[in-house]
């Protein structure tokens, strides 16, 4: 089992990549910096993985939470939803949803 702050295949804290990928990485705050391909890498894996994350999220939700089957059949982007309502830990309640429920994100390696 993994500690919150890690995210699978990714050698960057889960506070880190989450802040990359919102823009709000301070230059001057650290000299562990990702490098801006990877940044580019961790965008595109999200873009890559937002179908399956909302599945997944919208399945688990039937599945665990009792939620109506409209959910599975709505537009509703909970990616979105946890982004705005969870500013600072939407990547860590993904990662932490996704895992516990047996499920998984395509890592895409990119060369």
């Amino acid at each position: 089992m993994l500690p919150d702050f890690l995210v699978p295949y990714k050698h960057y804290q889960e506070g880190t990549i989450c802040d990359a990928i919102d823009g709000r990485l301070n230059p001057k705050e650290s000299d562990d910096r990702p490098s801006e391909q990877s940044v580019k890498h961790w965008k595109y894996w999200i873009f890559l993985n937002e179908d399956d994350i909302n599945g997944n999220l919208k399945s688990i939700a039937y599945r665990e939470l009792d939620y109506s089957e409209e959910l599975l059949r709505s537009g509703v982007s909970l990616l979105e939803k946890l982004k705005c309502s969870i500013p600072d830990g939407w990547l860590k309640a993904i990662i932490r949803t996704i895992y516990n429920a047996g499920a998984y994100l395509q890592p895409f390696y990119i060369c």
